[in-house]
């Protein structure tokens, strides 16, 4: 189904910002055991993380461990507590080829007592290996198979979950092993928990995303013919409490544009839509906040 506004087919995911409890225990997940790298520290409190330490950065945490009272984790049993509020189910890394994911899996095979290991899964258009860092946020890290291997039905994309062949993936993994975040490594898409489905078009009405695909209380949404960068679901529930993104987990999701008149494009179009947003100035660099139908941040900008 046509909008009549589309996001230009370039945008991107360009990072995921986290508020974490502890900021050191954090690093020690991110940095020491998947490879990221520290590109700039503020006041104790907000890291930054790229693939080279470098350039821009893909990951931020904020340390919000001094509203602990606001957190919803017992962190005395290290047992999550599902909040049954709107926010992020899991960010997603994706890797620039298999090799890569085959050698972060032994990697973290010979790591699996000091991490929460979910589980692996094929998805038809992409392979994937699920994690919980130690604020029990969902990572995924997964490889893309080729575009020409995905199975289109008109404007839908055919995805599934099935079973990783892991011993066949293994194969793949080099003698060096894992060693740190490759050269273009990417935040792929971000999978969030949202109160209604019905709530979600707001992705595609006014970001203007393609609805690519629909699956048993899911939704899954992309800038042109990516299989998505945003999901939604309502797998904890129907009519969940809004988003609070002072609370441990998601702080904003980063959506980069190609261009300036594409940023300009995008601000009059919420703005037509009386869509929930403000104007922001980070570092120089005008960009607007917005909110989705569950208050959920999403920060639009180009460099």
């Amino acid at each position: 189904m046509k909008h009549e506004f589309e996001i230009n087919p370039a945008t991107k995911i360009a990072y995921v910002s986290l508020n974490v409890f502890d900021l050191e225990r954090s690093l020690e997940f991110y940095r020491s055991l998947l490879g990221f790298k520290v590109v700039g520290r503020q006041s104790g409190e907000k890291v930054r993380l790229s693939v080279d330490g470098n350039g821009g950065h893909l990951l931020e945490l904020w340390q919000v461990g001094s509203k602990q009272g606001d957190l919803e984790f017992n962190f005395k049993t290290s047992a999550p507590v599902a909040p049954k509020r709107a926010g992020l189910y899991h960010f997603a890394i994706l890797l620039p080829n298999r090799i890569f994911l085959a050698d972060i899996l032994s990697h973290l095979g010979e790591q699996r007592d000091g991490l929460y290991f979910e589980g692996m899964a094929d998805h038809l258009v992409s392979e994937s290996i699920y994690l919980r860092d130690p604020d029990f946020i969902g990572v995924e890290i997964y490889r893309d198979r080729p575009s020409s291997e995905w199975k289109w039905d008109g404007s839908r994309v055919q995805m599934a979950t099935e079973r990783l062949d892991a011993p066949r993936l293994m194969q793949d993994a080099t003698r060096e092993g894992w060693k740190e975040m490759p050269a273009h490594t990417a935040i792929g898409h971000v999978h969030l928990h949202v109160s209604e489905l019905e709530k979600s078009v707001y992705y595609s009405q006014i970001l203007g995303m393609n609805l690519t695909c629909e699956y048993p209380g899911a939704n899954f949404f992309a800038a042109n013919k990516y299989h998505h960068h945003i999901a939604t679901n309502v797998w904890l529930g129907k009519g969940i409490a809004p988003a609070s993104p002072g609370r441990v987990g998601l702080n904003q999701i980063g959506l980069e544009l190609p261009s300036r008149q594409d940023f300009e494009r995008t601000v009059f179009h919420l703005n037509r839509q009386n869509a929930d947003m403000e104007q922001t100035n980070e570092e120089g660099v005008r960009s607007i906040l917005a909110h989705d139908r569950d208050g959920i941040p999403i920060r639009l900008y180009c460099r």
